[in-house]
């Protein structure tokens, strides 16, 4: 039976005891009380029903001013007590004899009561002593069967009230006694014991149940079950042995390992390698993230479901040939193999290891692309080193710490004489040295084997040792015996056989630099690192009046400088001269200028900064060529001004004929309209020159302005279809008269499908104009002139050839400077502005102007005017 039941039945029949002796109690005092009060309030009764008879007999006088009272009509005389009421008995008698019968009746009643009463309490109380025997033999038999099975109960009645703990755990004395058990971390392992105060807690506040198996300190594997029943809270702990506890050791095994093997998969998930394992079909069924990655998949379970291999077929043969080749015992199941792998879409190197199971095979794979690179850059720099010492031509030979040479190149082999068979065989250095004594490549020693000693003892030396050999054959070697840091040496050969001989060649150039300087005429000194002279020719002293005792005696620059202050005295340059000597600039840098001193001399300075921290300071009498050059720069600057000087009056003039002939040209229309009357022939004629010569007036003032235009760089192209045809006919007509006038024939010639260009279409008429109209001028009469047209695949040429008097070579190459006219007679005049504008407005439009002429047999211009807009833009950019 359970314990709640036990103690319920025992609850419950102590409960039903204390009723009935309660009840029976309160049975008495109640009929005791009952037969008090019906004594005291049935008396009245009586005696007022008495009192009444009486007063019916014997009205009461009721004319007093008050009743009489209680007591006085209660007292023993009265008559009411003491009339007769029939049968000789009186009101006390019949009163007695009430009393009587109410307390016999009471005390049956009473009496019954408390018979019956007392017979249901024996009753009760017979049952609950059954009871109790009954629950008392349960007890006994849960407690033996709680101490037989090993088990412990802990029971709370309520949360806050201390718990029962009944039971036994046999424990070997390893587990605490009582409430000491709720302690759990003092007798359960951290994991177990974390875990079951969790349990505990869940239980005491929403009663979830729990079964959990602990492990003690001890070893010991617990079973722990919580659960409620009613208000109660129960725990049970038993100790599993047998095969409960082989299954739950085993469970509490396969807990820890899949624990241990969850970590590990997450460990495995975190790592940048990938990972994977294969069944016993060599099928992938568990790959890391790092593998997914690099395999470019969405998911894991893509990988395994789609088979998506990292290594290619050829990589796993690799590996399949790895574990089959013959190994040794404790790695016959390892397979490592160096592979190249396409992993996120990149070729890389990694180092894979594969570990054959029985059941399948798990591998990694380490990115070792770096270090590949690394040991391939280390492999190519030690080879390039090799190579690039075996070019150098300084000696070197590498000996390790047993004194064996390792390396040497072919300049040592080439210096001493030795062959490459010898060195081959890693001879120690004693005996290359042996064998350079041999070939007499050592310097001559009275004592070779005491000398050889100490040159060995470089061995034992933690710094470079130098030692210089003169050999036999007139060579002088510098040799620095470097240690290594792996114990050995390092040999190098310096030839300072030619060194010795330049050292020589230099001091020889120093003396000849020396007579050179001495001749120059030019002033020169050097100051040394430490500010003092060091050379200085007679040209500086003489310059500077400075004598050669006191030059001897090599003085610092500021006595120098201080000197030379008295013949010019700008302070800035002799502190500028000052800095560049004794400064202590990271940059040294070049100080030149020019000093005009007070005798009216002007010298050039300059402070050159040489290589071994001297300051070369040089001075140049250029007196006559500043001269020289003031007036040619006081003539330029005459000429640059008569040039502005023309442009202005140019200007001035092009503007302030323009109005007054624009006027005179006006008039001159009205007049031969004849709108104000008739003109005779005389004044018509008149009218007729003054046009023409007016018309003249204005094309050269339209000219002057074009130039003045040019020259601002304001001119502007309207770029539109040029029609050359067209062109070359408005240029014709407006030229019709002068061609009359000296029977000129004008012969056009134009190229079949001539076409269009882009260009100024009023431009191109004045170009025209101008070469048309100076063929005419230089033209004879009766003669003829040539137009002609011609188109390339990029540009029109437009060529203009007369049969005049020519130019002279020397007059060909001013041809287009303004204002070059060349007058021949008293009708070829003009102001030369002519082909000056036809260059101007050819070049603005991108083409090139060329003229051919030979004096006597006339002149040919040619003009090229690009066809493409690109080019016409470009070229007036």
């Amino acid at each position: 039976m359970p314990i709640r039941g036990l103690f319920g039945d025992m609850f419950d029949t102590m409960v039903a005891l204390k009723s009935t002796t309660s009840l029976c109690r309160n049975l008495a005092s109640p009929f005791a009380a009952l037969a008090s009060f019906a004594t005291i309030f049935l008396s009245p009764v009586f005696l007022t029903s008495a009192h009444a008879q009486e007063q019916q007999a014997a009205p009461m006088d009721l004319a007093g001013d008050s009743l009489p009272a209680l007591p006085d009509m209660l007292s023993d005389n009265d008559p009411i007590f003491t009339t007769p009421m029939g049968d000789g008995m009186t009101m006390i008698d019949l009163l007695g004899l009430s009393a009587f019968g109410g307390v016999v009746l009471f005390a049956m009643i009473t009496g019954w009561s408390l018979i019956r009463a007392k017979r249901d309490a024996n009753a009760k109380l017979r049952q609950a002593h059954q009871a109790l025997q009954i629950m008392q033999s349960k007890l006994d038999q849960s407690e033996s069967l709680l101490n037989a099975s090993n088990q412990l109960m802990i029971v709370w009645d309520h949360p806050n009230q201390a718990p029962i703990v009944t039971g036994a755990l046999a424990d070997n004395g390893h587990l605490p006694h009582g409430e000491a058990l709720l302690a759990f971390g003092s007798w359960l392992t951290s994991t177990c014991a974390q875990r079951m105060e969790a349990s505990l807690e869940l239980l005491r506040s929403s009663g979830q149940r729990f079964i959990q198996t602990a492990e003690s300190f001890s070893g010991q594997l617990i079973e722990i079950r919580g659960r409620t029943s009613g208000a109660r809270i129960l725990l049970q702990l038993r100790i599993l042995e047998g095969e409960e506890h082989d299954r739950a050791q085993l469970q509490h095994e396969t807990g820890r390992l899949s624990r241990e093997l969850n970590r590990l998969t997450t460990l495995l998930d975190q790592v940048p390698m990938p990972v994977w394992s294969r069944d016993e079909k060599g099928q992938i069924c568990w790959i890391n993230d790092a593998y997914r990655r690099a395999v470019d998949a969405d998911s894991i379970d893509e990988v395994v479901s789609d088979q998506l291999e990292l290594l290619d077929h050829r990589g796993r043969e690799a590996v399949q040939q790895a574990h089959s080749a013959p190994k040794n015992t404790a790695q016959s199941n390892i397979a490592v193999e160096r592979l190249p792998v396409i992993a996120s879409g990149d070729r890389r190197i990694f180092d894979v290891v594969d570990i054959a199971a029985q059941r399948g095979s798990m591998g990694i794979a380490t990115d070792v692309s770096q270090m590949d690179d690394a040991e391939k850059a280390l492999t190519r720099m030690q080879a390039f080193h090799a190579n690039t010492m075996d070019q150098l031509t300084t000696p070197v030979a590498i000996f390790d710490s047993n004194q064996q040479l390792q390396f040497y190149n072919a300049a040592y082999c080439s210096l001493f004489k030795l062959e490459p068979g010898f060195l081959d065989q890693n001879p120690t250095d004693s005996a290359v040295l042996d064998k350079l004594r041999a070939n007499r490549k050592l310097p001559e020693q009275a004592d070779f084997q005491g000398w050889k000693a100490e040159f060995l003892s470089g061995y034992r030396s933690v710094d470079a040792q130098e030692h210089w050999w003169h050999l036999p054959d007139g060579q002088s070697l510098r040799v620095v015996a470097a240690a290594n840091p792996d114990g050995g040496v390092t040999y190098i050969f310096e030839n300072v056989t030619e060194r010795l001989d330049l050292e020589k060649r230099y001091n020889a150039l120093i003396r000849v630099q020396t007579e050179t300087l001495d001749h120059l005429s030019d002033g020169v000194v050097v100051f040394g690192s430490d500010g003092r002279v060091r050379v200085s020719n007679p040209a500086f002293a003489r310059l500077w009046d400075i004598s050669e005792n006191m030059l001897q005696d090599q003085p610092h620059v500021g006595a120098i400088l201080e000197w030379c202050r008295r013949n010019y005295a700008n302070e800035a340059v002799w502190a500028g001269l000052m800095q560049s000597v004794t400064g202590l600039a990271d940059k040294r840098e070049n100080v030149s200028g020019r000093m005009e001193c007070k005798d009216e001399r002007v010298l050039d300075y300059a402070s050159i900064p040489l290589p071994d921290g001297a300051t070369m300071v040089t001075f140049v009498d250029v007196t006559d060529n500043v001269k020289v050059e003031r007036g040619l720069v006081d003539r330029n600057e005459a000429l640059m001004a008569a040039d502005q000087l023309k442009n202005t009056f140019i200007q001035h003039v092009s503007y302030e004929l323009r109005s007054p002939l624009t006027n005179i040209i006006g008039f001159t229309e009205l007049l031969t309209s004849e709108a104000f009357g008739s003109l005779n022939d005389k004044q018509r004629d008149y009218t007729d020159h003054i046009m023409t010569s007016s018309s003249s007036l204005l094309a050269i003032v339209n000219d002057i302005l074009d130039l003045a235009t040019l020259d601002a760089g304001i001119m502007a192209l309207e770029l539109g279809e040029v029609d050359p045809v067209d062109s070359i006919r408005a240029a014709a007509e407006g030229l019709q008269d002068r061609l009359a006038e000296k029977d000129i024939r004008l012969n056009i010639s134009i190229a079949e499908d001539l076409g269009h260009f882009v260009g100024d279409p009023k431009r191109v008429r004045q170009v025209l104009f101008n070469l048309i109209s100076n063929a005419i001028t230089f033209s004879d009469e009766k003669s003829e002139i040539a137009v002609l047209a011609d188109r390339t695949a990029d540009a029109v040429t437009f060529t203009v050839r007369d049969q005049g008097c020519g130019m002279p070579d020397e007059f060909v190459a001013s041809a287009f400077s303004r204002f070059e006219a060349r007058n021949q007679g008293p009708t070829r005049k003009g102001a030369g502005l002519g082909l000056s504008i036809v260059k101007s407005f050819v070049e603005l439009h991108g083409g090139v102007v060329t003229i051919q002429s030979s004096e006597g047999r006339g002149t040919t211009v040619a003009c090229q005017f690009p066809i493409e807009p690109k080019q016409i833009v470009q070229a007036a950019e």
